[in-house]
């Protein structure tokens, strides 16, 4: 399958937001989602004075910059952290699951992905597409697609999370439902141990294809409203009880 090269969807003050911040949406293959993050740092937490002479740095707290990017040459102050923080780059995120994709033969630059990304990057959604083979046709032109969602942030807003499952287009305006099957959260503190998105991506393949064989059969076998009818006036009430 064919994927046109990356392009930038939303932008603005008049778009979406996440906590306040504008978001960008971009389109591409998982490689191609490098070109749109932006570096940070991490720097002590301090205020410069008037005569260039800095006061007394915080103890406790530390400070996420931006690094200039292509279109704005300036550092970016974005967040403020405790020193316990873990900083984990957008960047170090689509590393580990590129690793994962290639210990699988399947080529990064081949993966369609999504991107949602803050203003200044400060948090990130990003999604990728697994190929058509791991996909499943119950034949009325809703396939449902395998996909992995990893969200984080790099200013201690956003928890990071991954998390795998099938996710069904059952409408033209872009409505999917999903049924989420790895679920990975973690704080922002310690050994972050991004090697569980790998894990989350693997397992998920390897339960995937289980899970498509179990959609055959139940594809295979018919059920008409009778048979729901009756199901639901009797065990379904039993066990839910008459008000439910």
């Amino acid at each position: 399958m064919h994927h046109p090269s990356s392009s930038q969807l939303l932008l603005g003050d008049s778009g979406p937001k996440w906590l306040q911040s504008p978001v960008s949406l971009y389109k591409g293959s998982l490689s191609e989602m490098f070109s749109h993050i932006p570096e940070f740092e991490r720097r002590s937490f301090g205020l410069t004075q008037e005569d260039g002479d800095y006061s007394r740095l915080n103890r406790r707290l530390d400070m996420i910059v931006r690094k200039p990017t292509h279109s704005d040459p300036n550092h970016v102050p974005i967040g403020v952290v405790s020193k316990g923080y873990t900083l984990v780059p957008h960047t170090q995120v689509i590393e580990v699951i590129q690793k994962e994709l290639d210990s699988l033969g399947l080529a990064p630059d081949k993966v369609h992905a999504n991107l949602e990304i803050t203003e200044y990057g400060e948090r990130m959604a990003l999604s990728v597409f697994l190929p058509e083979q791991y996909r499943y046709d119950p034949g009325d032109g809703h396939p449902m697609a395998l996909r992995l969602e990893c969200h984080n942030s790099v200013d201690g807003t956003t928890r990071f999370k991954a998390f795998m499952g099938w996710f069904r287009f059952v409408c033209s305006n872009g409505l999917i439902i999903g049924v989420t099957r790895f679920d990975v959260r973690r704080r922002h503190v310690g050994d972050m141990a991004l090697s569980n998105v790998g894990k989350a991506l693997t397992e998920g393949i390897e339960a995937g294809e289980k899970e498509k064989q179990n959609f055959g059969e139940w594809h295979r076998h018919k059920v008409n409203f009778d048979q729901i009818r009756t199901w639901a006036d009797s065990d379904l009430k039993k066990g839910w009880g008459f008000k439910a």
